[in-house]
């Protein structure tokens, strides 16, 4: 999927990267908003200490980049899938981080000039002709009302975008790298190798271990604050099961209609053209010998050859080419205009071309066309349905547990027995019980730090909770017991310590076995003939870097470590990892090279410093942000579930 998102995005028009660029200051974010009824335009959803965020931002924010990420995941965009993402909030925070560093940059005396301004828009290829001119008013004005852009609108987004660039200017004229990290920065950018290692698995060494009850005893005795356990909870709990409720939800064909009646608008589609092109580039070459190549390319397909075909031998975009140049589909305002023009000009069949954009000459096949509409209630059923489920399988369930819990209150249902005979009495609640469990221990069937925790770590004794969401529906607690801190008896962990007396043990005759197997590799035997003696298969790593996972053998830093002070043939271990042994031979190694570094050490640093500049620039706004203070609109959050991630 982020594999189409990415080759989608590079067919934008010039103007619409140009906004990509302005809005999206530190997340790329997208969702169709809808602002609470009752909102006017320039109500504020955020304010920033005495700036605000209006509704019109916020709406405007989303759908400008709505038909951006639709065009990219096609039909499997939705609110649900923005919302999983985490979309809204990103687009609040992205206007929050905005306004801070406008205001900082402001603060500290810059300023974005009309003079400037101007500069900007003729940088910008599409509002400039072929020799370099501005394109004129008129069509300035035309292809910003074809983006959805007033010109107002579109200029002051070019303001804050210079502002904030000079602000990033100004932080990185104090930022400096010295030399030693950027040596150290390029060696692990640089710098690889690759092993073949054996590996031995402690456990391997278990069959041939016993501990005796002096050993165990010992260990535990060495180790018993290792074993101390938290304060826990014992609770038996009624869950109400979304997807028992669902079990039971039917949704009519009427229901089916009425809902795609009301909701024409989630259901409308704009025009699209499905298309796929032969991209030539121009580069050095001369226009009228790319136009001539593309003009035989043309008659080759015309005389029969596959144009998938050709696409894949020929084409210079390297993002289509694999899929012999298929574009997908694509609405107005993705393209530069002279694609858009051929595409959705041309009827389904033909070929367009060749014709030049700012990217080459291109040839174009138009492979269908959906119109502007809705999509036939046919085509949609399915999701209405499901989402009609969905939705009344959420709020049933919590409108069951609410009942439930009610009624435990009312008829102060408070004992085991009383809870199993309510879950006997509806096939959707279920009747378990968790524990013991630690304030930050994953519970099995309800998972780590959730508000069951929470609930239960907030009762007393026999006391019943409230309705609780968990991810498979609604709970309600009954705290069974609070067990006190304590180091846990012999008896009760015995089975615990044994085996890691065990490990221990086995760890010890690992190490070894792969000492001696390396006296033998350093005597004359190969890793093969070791390999066979241990009964054990010889892995290659892959290749892998400085930093990062070692290869195959995942985070294994000490490994890591070990290789990249090592030439290539040389042995390397025993090395323990993960309650395993180590033994390994450098099979690949590419050391730092002193040349290349010279001629490259100037591009590292100014990555470096980017990066530096990216992490002072967000550490700014997080400080502004409480200095400032930051206040959002509650009836927003609310319609968005969003009010407790937005708290402290």
């Amino acid at each position: 999927m982020l594999k189409v998102f990415r080759d989608n995005l590079k067919y934008l028009s010039p103007v619409l990267w140009a906004v990509v660029a302005v809005f999206v200051l530190f997340v790329f974010v997208d969702f169709g908003a809808t602002v609470p009824t009752g909102s006017a335009p320039n109500d504020s959803a955020v304010t920033v200490g005495d700036r605000e965020v209006t509704f019109s931002e916020f709406r405007s924010r989303y759908q400008r980049m709505e038909e951006v990420y639709r065009q990219a995941y096609g039909e499997q965009f939705s609110p649900e899938l923005a919302r999983q993402m985490g979309l809204p909030l990103q687009v609040l925070n992205s206007l929050v981080a905005e306004k801070v560093l406008l205001a900082e940059a402001e603060r500290s005396g810059l300023a974005a000039t009309d003079e400037e301004v101007r500069r900007r828009i003729l940088e910008l290829d599409v509002f400039r002709t072929a020799q370099g001119a501005f394109i004129g008013e008129a069509e300035y004005q035309r292809i910003l009302k074809t983006n959805g852009l007033s010109s107002d609108e579109f200029e002051t987004s070019l303001r804050r975008e210079i502002l904030t660039g000079k602000l990033r200017q100004v932080v990185a004229h104090n930022v400096y790298v010295p030399a030693s990290e950027v040596e150290e920065a390029y060696r692990d950018q640089t710098e690889s190798a690759a092993i073949r290692y054996l590996r031995l698995p402690a456990t391997e060494m278990s069959g041939e271990i016993e501990p005796t009850d002096d050993q165990i005893t010992g260990w535990y005795d060495a180790n018993a604050e290792e074993l101390r356990r938290p304060e826990q909870r014992r609770v038996d709990y009624l869950l109400v099961d979304t997807a028992r409720v669902r079990e039971s939800i039917e949704v009519g064909d009427d229901e089916v209609r009425e809902y795609y009646d009301l909701h024409l608008d989630e259901f409308t589609q704009n025009e699209q053209v499905r298309a796929r092109h032969i991209l030539l580039e121009v580069g050095a070459d001369d226009e009228d010998a790319v136009r001539g190549q593309l003009e035989a390319i043309r008659g080759r397909i015309e005389g029969g050859e596959d144009f998938a075909d050709l696409a894949r031998e020929l084409s210079s975009d390297q993002g289509t080419r694999e899929d012999g140049g298929d574009l997908g589909y694509f609405g107005r305002g993705r393209m530069v205009k002279e694609f858009e023009d051929a595409a959705f000009g041309a009827p389904v069949g033909d070929l367009v071309g060749p014709f030049r954009s700012p990217f080459g000459f291109h040839l174009v096949e138009v492979l269908d066309r959906l119109e502007a509409g809705p999509r036939p209630l046919d085509e949609v059923a399915s999701t209405v349905r499901s989402r009609l489920v969905a939705e009344r399988a959420r709020s049933g369930t919590e409108a069951k547990a609410r009942q439930l819990a009610e009624r435990i209150r009312a008829e102060d249902l408070k004992s085991e027995e009383a809870l199993q005979s309510l879950s006997a009495e509806d096939e959707s609640v279920v009747f378990a019980s968790a524990g013991p469990f630690g304030e930050h221990d994953p519970i099995p069937g309800i998972g780590r730090g959730t508000p069951f925790t929470t609930a239960a770590f907030g009762a007393e004794a026999g006391e019943v909770s409230g309705p609780v969401q968990v991810a498979r529906g609604w709970a309600i607690l009954r705290l069974e017991e609070i067990v006190e801190p304590r180091v846990p008896p012999l008896a009760e962990v015995r089975d615990q310590v044994r085996r890691s007396v065990v490990t221990e043990m086995g760890l010890e005759l690992a190490r070894e076995r792969m000492a001696g197997a390396r006296e033998r590799l350093a005597a004359g035997s190969t890793l093969e003939e070791v390999a066979e003696e241990l009964g054990l298969e010889i892995i290659d790593s892959g290749t892998f870097q400085r930093t990062g996972p070692a290869g195959n053998l995942g985070d294994a830093p000490a490994v890591r470590e070990a290789v990249f002070e090592l030439s290539q043939g040389d042995l390397g271990g025993p090395v323990t990892l993960d309650a395993s042994v180590v033994l390994f031979q450098v099979a690949e190694r590419v050391a730092f090279d002193p040349t290349t570094y010279a001629a490259l050490s100037e591009q590292t640093r100014n990555n470096l410093q980017t990066q530096r500049v990216d992490q002072l620039l967000a550490s700014l706004v997080e400080r502004r942000r409480e200095e400032m203070g930051v206040t959002y609109n509650r009836q927003l959050l609310e319609s968005f579930d969003l009010l407790d991630e937005t708290q402290g």
